[in-house]
């Protein structure tokens, strides 16, 4: 059985503390796109844990939890949130599988991020002075599009045009090497000096530390996935950022970049919809805008 909980706004409706209800009753909570950019609050027994790429599900110790491959992941930020979650008491050990065909985030997704918006700005400020306007570049005048600079809209672009570098590919130095420092010229030829501070090969050698680290979370989670719907699984979607941000029914260009809805729910993490008994959109009484 598998339920779908999702945001029916624009974020920040309170999915965090659904899922962490209905967990107490899930086998697996799968997060199944998105990356670092969400944020998720859970108070539980007086302690308060702050999840953004981890499923809210690591709070139930019963619950197998699950990145899929819909994701974007910024590894470091990883590790670092399983540390922040295990200093307040929380283990994790061996209740986190990562998917080997989510799409890494890398430092250079980040700074590419900033470049972006502040160009965005940029040419609305302009725009503006142009046709003699005061200027307030905003999203309603087409400015930034307002992103966490998490990095993940680069990285989710970076997927679509087939030159991403996927979890899985960490695990072949040569070919991860060659695919980030394809990524680097690319970007070095499009942006210039603006990215001089950045250093591909500090980048490789970080991965050189998380290629040791990263197998004990890494699955193939197709198998995974497939063997829970066959068995019939208790199984809880936790969706990210919501259905006003999806990139193709959301306030487009504000959105997020990836879909937000079911159908997002199910190609990340490969979901039969005939398995599907609930799907949950959670509003708020007012609206307010990610």
């Amino acid at each position: 059985m598998i339920t779908i909980v999702l945001g029916a706004q624009w974020g920040d409706e309170g999915k965090g503390k659904l899922t962490d209800i209905l967990c107490a009753e899930a086998s697996l909570c799968a997060r199944a796109q998105g990356g670092n950019n969400a944020g998720h609050t859970i108070v539980a027994d007086g302690q308060t844990y702050d999840f953004h790429i981890l499923p809210s599900g690591l709070v139930n110790p019963k619950c197998l939890n699950l990145i899929g491959s819909g994701c974007v992941v910024h590894v470091p930020s990883f590790f670092k949130e399983l540390e922040d979650l295990q200093k307040k008491g929380l283990d994790t050990t061996d209740r986190i599988h990562l998917s080997d065909r989510a799409h890494i985030v890398f430092d250079l997704h980040l700074l590419i991020d900033g470049l972006q918006e502040g160009e965005l700005t940029e040419a609305a400020e302009q725009e503006q002075l142009n046709n003699g306007q005061v200027v307030v570049a905003k999203k309603s005048t087409g400015g930034a599009i307002g992103t966490t600079k998490k990095g993940i809209g680069p990285a989710y672009s970076a997927k679509h045009a087939r030159s991403g570098v996927r979890i899985h590919q960490i695990f072949n130095k040569d070919e991860f090497d060659k695919r980030l420092r394809v990524l680097a010229r690319g970007a070095q030829k499009r942006y210039g000096s603006a990215i001089e501070g950045y250093d591909v090969e500090e980048e490789i050698a970080r991965f050189d530390t998380y290629r040791e680290q990263l197998p004990a979370f890494v699955v193939d989670a197709v198998p995974l996935m497939a063997s829970a719907q066959k068995n019939n699984t208790n199984i809880l979607v936790e969706g990210a950022n919501a259905l006003m941000l999806d990139i193709d029914y959301g306030t487009y260009p504000f959105v997020t970049s990836s879909a937000t809805g079911t159908g997002g729910a199910i190609s990340g993490l490969g979901l039969s919809p005939f398995k599907i008994k609930h799907i949950i959109g959670v509003v708020k009484a007012y609206t307010t805008r990610v």
